[in-house]
């Protein structure tokens, strides 16, 4: 483990261990897919969002469906993988959010999120924030563009998660896995796109379902949700054939449980 960790996981665990019990009960938390990559959290009075996209970028043709994103909730939180338009959606933001609400953003994409008018909390990598009897926590990602990215472990009660954007696949799954695992459930991408030059390169800019079933046996998981798939757009955009189904056989054939939720599904906790 990297020296420069360890203060951040210490804190996480301590901020998990006097977390005052009762405060929200993980059995009142549903989970909805939205648009793509998005998730959305409830639990009591706090809806936490996490790349929440309610903009067609897709001229009608969204995958499997565009979502409105909304909430109810008095509290509310944004997290932000990255800075990519299909995860960060300025303008549904700013109107789910309004006044009372904030985007949980890396410090490295804080000062531009806080340039397009909506109130930022910034943090580091591995440091833990809690909001609304959640607890965050920025871990390591690798973005196919060079841009800067992270996971969120999410945390509430018993209960934990992890979204990984559209992450490459990479070398930290074992450390985030053993530190903080094991998860309830991982949302991760699996569509192994290649994207924006021609010719295609080989290698994908987003996780494949094969190497999703290997992330999620190395975190722990569960469960796993897929996101980020069901979208060609050749030759600038191009997904693996068949990602669901592809995963479907690799999760069954290493005995990973899959949970494929549509746009707009929800499920309970405790389903």
């Amino acid at each position: 483990m990297r020296k420069n960790a360890l203060p951040f996981l210490f804190a996480w665990f301590l901020i998990c261990a006097i977390a005052a019990p009762g405060t929200i009960y993980a059995a009142d938390l549903q989970i909805e897919r939205l648009t793509w990559a998005g998730v959305k959290l409830v639990s009591e009075n706090t809806t936490v969002f996490i790349d929440a996209v309610g903009k067609d970028l897709w001229d009608g043709n969204a995958p499997e469906g565009l979502v409105p994103v909304t909430a109810d909730t008095d509290r509310r939180y944004a997290l932000v993988s990255h800075v990519h338009n299909d995860h960060f959606d300025v303008d549904t933001l700013q109107e789910v959010l309004g006044d009372r609400g904030y985007v949980i953003c890396h410090e490295s994409v804080a000062t531009y999120i806080a340039s397009r008018g909506l109130k930022v909390i910034p943090v580091k990598t591995y440091s833990p924030v809690s909001r609304g009897g959640f607890l965050f926590t920025a871990v390591p990602a690798e973005d196919g563009l060079g841009e800067e990215q992270v996971s969120w472990v999410i945390s509430i009660d018993d209960k934990r998660f992890l979204h990984a954007g559209d992450t490459l696949w990479h070398g930290k799954w074992p450390l985030i896995g053993n530190q903080f695992g094991p998860f309830d459930a991982v949302f991760l991408p699996v569509n192994g796109a290649r994207v924006l030059r021609e010719p295609m390169p080989e290698t994908p800019a987003v996780m494949t379902p094969s190497q999703a079933v290997d992330a999620a046996i190395l975190l722990r998981a569960e469960i796993l949700i897929p996101i980020h798939y069901g979208l060609n757009d050749p030759p600038y955009y191009q997904e693996v054939d068949s990602p669901i189904v592809t995963l479907a056989q690799e999760a069954e054939r290493r005995n990973i449980s899959v949970r494929n939720l549509l746009p707009g599904e929800s499920i309970s906790l405790n389903d």
